[in-house]
């Protein structure tokens, strides 16, 4: 019924999600509870990511083959793994909303001001649906074809940007500001957690997963954090961490100071594209969650007629949720964190501690 996806794609996805909100919303947090010292939050980050990585390697390990749903009836029953599964959507919805408006207020703040939030939000679903009747494979291909031209282009940014990097505004780090650094990195934590999502998508990998597959889960995860490094220390470097904890789109302002040989400029054009294509991509791969989620608590075997009402509840949603800038900011910093923290990080570890529990169990009947 489903194609066939490989773990190399799943996991360019999972960059290709990444980009938008490591450009545009973790600058911003880390400067604004962390100061100049934010740089350094990446790196506590890497632990609890790598964490959920080998979480994620040991349940495609024990059931290949099998889907997120699937593995969690394996372990805990039909009628608790749907008691899950409700949960998870409501999560996937709020997320999805989330992601919605912060694509909008993007392009209020960079390109066209004066349009209403309602109509890129509008302009947004209509090209999710249409990609949505097409299949999820499209999507998955998108993002393989398109990370490699942005990793190139940011790569670029920053050769270009070296000889602006000032030094004052990065160190020297005080070691008062460490604890705060620590506390700021569960905004790279949440985000990181979004390679949680390839298990949804487990079921079309296949039964023959070797190691030398399972190994790009991990080269995803050190990529993603060496991402939020060299975004963050780019950012901080020309714009500040005062100014830049202020801003809803710090990056963008960064890259407009610089040029290419100063023939070229205006790259901040491109970058509010880079994060367009990454929003499309995030919304697409979370309306495909929700529907899979629908699919797996009324046992539906076709999703085409679901797409219509879910995207119209879901639309109607993302206004009720926030509006303006400042409902965003503290929508995003006390319910997507945190439930990106719950959902991505502690149910995983919950199943993880099932799956090592169910393993013991079986190793000693046999």
């Amino acid at each position: 019924m489903n194609k066939p996806l490989s773990i190399r794609q799943a996991v360019l996805m999972y960059l290709f999600i990444s980009i938008s909100p490591v450009l545009r919303q973790i600058p911003s947090a880390l400067a604004k509870e962390a100061g100049r010292s934010g740089y350094i939050s990446p790196i506590w980050a890497t632990f609890p990511v790598l964490i959920l990585t080998a979480i994620i390697i040991l349940l495609i390990n024990s059931y290949p083959g099998l889907n997120l749903y699937e593995i969690t009836v394996q372990l805990t029953g039909k009628v608790f793994a749907k008691f899950i599964m409700i949960f998870y959507l409501i999560w996937a919805i709020l997320y999805l909303t989330g992601i919605l408006n912060a694509y909008a207020l993007s392009l209020q703040f960079t390109l066209m001001p004066k349009t209403g939030s309602d109509f890129f939000i509008q302009v947004m679903i209509i090209l999710a649906i249409y990609a949505l009747y097409k299949t999820a494979k499209t999507i998955f291909r998108f993002s393989e074809f398109a990370l490699g031209p942005v990793f190139a282009f940011i790569g670029i940014l920053f050769i270009c940007a070296l000889n602006r990097l000032r030094t004052d505004y990065l160190i020297p780090v005080s070691a008062i500001n460490l604890p705060n650094t620590l506390k700021a990195s569960i905004n790279v934590t949440a985000v990181g957690g979004n390679i949680f999502l390839i298990l949804f998508f487990a079921d079309r990998f296949g039964l023959s997963v070797t190691k030398k597959h399972l190994r790009k889960f991990w080269t995803g995860a050190l990529i993603f954090i060496l991402l939020n490094l060299v975004i963050t220390i780019f950012t901080y470097g020309i714009t500040g961490a005062p100014l830049t904890a202020y801003l809803p789109f710090p990056f963008y302002i960064t890259v407009k100071s610089i040029t290419f040989f100063n023939i070229f400029e205006r790259f901040e054009v491109l970058v509010t594209l880079v994060c367009i294509l990454s929003d499309y991509v995030s919304v697409c791969i979370m309306f495909i969650i929700v529907l899979h989620i629908i699919r797996w608590l009324f046992g539906i075997e076709e999703k085409e007629f679901l797409i219509i009402p879910v995207a119209m509840v879901v639309y109607y949603l993302t206004f009720l949720v926030s509006r303006t800038q400042f409902e965003y900011d503290f929508f995003y910093k006390h319910v997507i964190v945190n439930l990106n923290l719950i959902f991505l990080y502690i149910l995983p570890l919950f199943i993880c501690f099932l799956c090592l529990l169910k393993r013991k169990y079986i190793r000693k009947q046999y």
